[in-house]
């Protein structure tokens, strides 16, 4: 048995020998062939979605190959998707102090979502401003274009302190509401156990525990269902925010 395999590229141009290791692990454990469609860009990964019998996918795009391929989750991981609010060094540090400010963003990504849940959830109002990516919302928050800026708080972990230099963060979330999840095809649902089992021993296994700390995973487990996940999604669009 041969499956395909793309992982988000977000983390595959990070450290793709890992994700390769975390590949041949998974072969042996579970007797699968995995081979991975490596991609190192989004338009290669969604262009290989309907190619693929296994994903490692964002929250938005779980739902994507869901509801568009009839993939089923097979398992979250406690590294959860949260966001990180920067402020310039020079501005008022502390939450409170976005409120009618300019505050930028990137669009359309689960980090979205979120922002949008925090900031109502927190009763602030503020001026929001897209940019296309993480890095031009750090960059101009760090030149003075806008005072703060919500990141994703993976590419603010990766940074190097250099590059966090003039900015301060001044709020990370702990919301643990969704995480990436490995998605499988439903011509392979009969693997699905096979599969879960040596995500969970994973933690126990000498080989299996270092691949995970490599990863910055400590533990996968079971999901069963996205509905959490597609409630949440539909909660925030009903607040009728932009960029979402």
């Amino acid at each position: 048995m041969h499956l395909k395999v793309a992982i988000c590229p977000h983390d595959t141009v990070k450290d793709t020998v890992t994700w390769i290791d975390f590949i041949s692990y998974l072969s042996k454990k579970t007797g699968i062939k995995f081979s991975l469609e490596n991609c190192l860009d989004f338009s290669c990964y969604y262009e290989k979605l309907p190619e693929v019998d296994l994903t490692y996918s964002s929250p938005l795009d779980a739902l994507k190959v869901s509801e568009e391929l009839g993939f089923i989750p097979v398992a979250g991981n406690d590294n959860y998707d949260e966001v990180v609010i920067i402020a310039n060094e020079k501005e008022e540090k502390s939450l409170e102090a976005i409120k009618g400010k300019k505050v930028l963003y990137v669009a359309n990504q689960f980090a979205s979502f979120l922002r949008m849940h925090i900031l109502r959830k927190k009763g602030i109002n503020a001026e929001l401003e897209n940019r296309d990516s993480w890095q031009k919302v750090l960059g101009d928050v760090k030149r003075g274009v806008a005072p703060y800026g919500f990141l994703y708080k993976d590419f603010w972990n990766d940074l190097t302190r250099i590059s966090k230099e003039g900015v301060v963060p001044i709020y990370e979330s702990n919301e643990r509401i969704a995480s990436h999840v490995i998605m499988l095809s439903p011509k392979y649902e009969n693997q699905r156990d096979n599969i879960l089992e040596a995500l969970w021993e994973m933690t126990t296994d000498k080989k299996g525990r270092k691949i995970l700390e490599r990863l910055n995973i400590n533990h996968w487990f079971p999901l069963d269902s996205l509905e959490h996940l597609q409630k949440f999604v539909e909660e925030v669009r009903s607040y009728g925010y932009k960029g979402c």
